[in-house]
């Protein structure tokens, strides 16, 4: 007899997933968890809205834009700081958050990736680029990285940064193999230090016009991670 005999079926469970190109829109660096969190401004054009990210499935999100304000000529050596990145809510009220990048990889290739900074030319007169500001540097302290994924996939993101104006890019966040997939963050500052964490020194000796001074970062994603050198061409 077949008593207490059981019988098996084996049924097979199966997800596909695909590669994501919609644009990923800027999070709260405080609270990258934050289901409304507002949009970011840019500072040099308040009345437009700051979307310079890139789409893709390896996307710049956002790069901060950012104002040192104004201040006194001095003939002293004097450093002043950028202010935080301001976001303005729904209900039209603005929050300051730390200045940020943001790097999405949807690619489900876990390959890894490196954001690369440089800084294009020295602070110089707004309508005249001859006019620079001798000796000023431009340094990011208090660097660190946040997501809402777990932090063992954290990219490698530097405390600080100090930028030679025309010269090579430096590559301050970097994730290897296995690393930066999903939304991540890389904040200057937190809650208390964000006002603090943009620096720009500039030297007495160096002679001021009472004009607006600016300059241009460029942010590039490479989709290898630094570790990986390509083999050269054939």
């Amino acid at each position: 007899s077949m008593v207490g005999a059981t019988t098996e079926v084996v049924s097979d469970g199966q997800v596909m997933f695909k590669t994501d190109v919609t644009r990923t829109p800027a999070k709260n660096p405080l609270d990258p968890g934050d289901t409304k969190p507002g949009k970011p401004t840019n500072p040099t054009n308040p009345t437009g809205t700051a979307t310079n990210g890139t789409t893709g499935p390896l996307s710049l999100d956002y790069a901060s834009s950012f104002t040192f304000g104004e201040a006194m000529i001095s003939a002293d050596d004097a450093k002043y700081y950028a202010k935080p990145q301001v976001f303005s809510q729904d209900d039209g009220k603005t929050v300051d958050r730390p200045n940020f990048v943001q790097v999405t990889d949807k690619r489900g290739t876990f390959e890894g990736w490196t954001l690369k900074v440089k800084q294009e030319k020295q602070f110089s007169v707004k309508d005249d680029d001859t006019k620079e500001l001798t000796g000023a540097q431009l340094k990011f302290l208090n660097g660190n990285v946040t997501s809402t994924i777990d932090q063992q996939y954290a990219p490698t993101g530097q405390k600080e940064i100090t930028l030679v104006p025309g010269s090579a890019e430096v590559a301050p966040l970097a994730a290897a193999k296995d690393q930066g997939m999903g939304t991540w963050i890389y904040r200057f500052g937190d809650e208390q230090t964000m006002a603090k964490s943009i620096e720009l020194a500039v030297p007495g000796t160096s002679p001021k016009m009472a004009k607006e001074y600016v300059t241009e970062l460029t942010w590039t994603l490479e989709s290898t991670p630094t570790n990986t050198t390509p083999s050269p061409k054939s």
